[in-house]
């Protein structure tokens, strides 16, 4: 969760990058309604969009909607024959997002699963994409890097927001968070940065972004 008051810098990103359609702003506002500081800021969501694009993405895997603001951003980068897969733990908040997504210009695009996300990346093994976002539970990061690699072409790109763990993984921390969840998170991020398989940083967004590109 971000515990954050945006910079003055953060604000003339969001008014500047990050133009937002309908369904992203009726997503976003009913998701601070919920739960503030459960999703992306406006210029995280345009940052992943542009990285979207960067890798040229058609197939998509997004590991945690909450109410879709994210799965909105990456949905409008696919072409006209990409698709896009969210998992969503939460029953109620995987039928928001499918709402969402039907609000909007590219919902035929996504499809939106229910369940426990180790669960359900284990039913995609015959899947390739071409980016895969991760935001799900933090004690699960490394699990979930491990049980998609396979699934990412070479050349693709993973993601993993919140990487900065409320400031755990530099020794600052700002909130709780489980000894599970900080060595998961530890673990992730140096896997990223030490593999002969990818090309990895982290971005130092509010809570940190990790990019992490397959070479092998």
């Amino acid at each position: 969760m971000r515990i954050h008051t945006p910079t003055p810098t953060e604000n003339y990103l969001n008014a500047t990058f990050a133009s937002e359609d309908d369904a992203m702003r009726t997503a976003r506002l009913c998701g601070d309604g919920l739960r503030a500081g459960m999703q992306l800021s406006p210029y995280e969501g345009a940052l992943l969009a542009w990285l979207a694009r960067c890798v040229q993405a058609q197939h998509i895997l997004e590991i945690g909607s909450f109410v879709g603001y994210s799965t909105l951003w990456l949905a409008r980068t696919l072409p006209e024959n990409g698709t896009l897969i969210t998992i969503e733990k939460d029953a109620q908040h995987a039928e928001l997002t499918r709402t969402h997504l039907d609000q909007s210009e590219y919902g035929t695009k996504c499809e939106v699963r229910v369940g426990d996300a180790l669960e359900q990346v284990a039913h995609l093994t015959s899947h390739s994409f071409d980016l895969i976002f991760i935001d799900a539970a933090k004690g699960d990061y490394h699990a979930l890097l491990l049980a998609t690699d396979p699934m990412l072409r070479i050349g693709g790109m993973v993601i993993g927001d919140n990487s900065l763990l409320f400031g755990h993984m530099a020794g600052a921390p700002s909130q709780r968070a489980s000894k599970r969840a900080i060595e998961s998170m530890r673990a992730f991020n140096t896997t990223l940065a030490t593999s002969e398989k990818y090309d990895a940083m982290l971005l130092p967004t509010a809570e940190g972004l990790t990019v992490g590109i397959k070479r092998a």
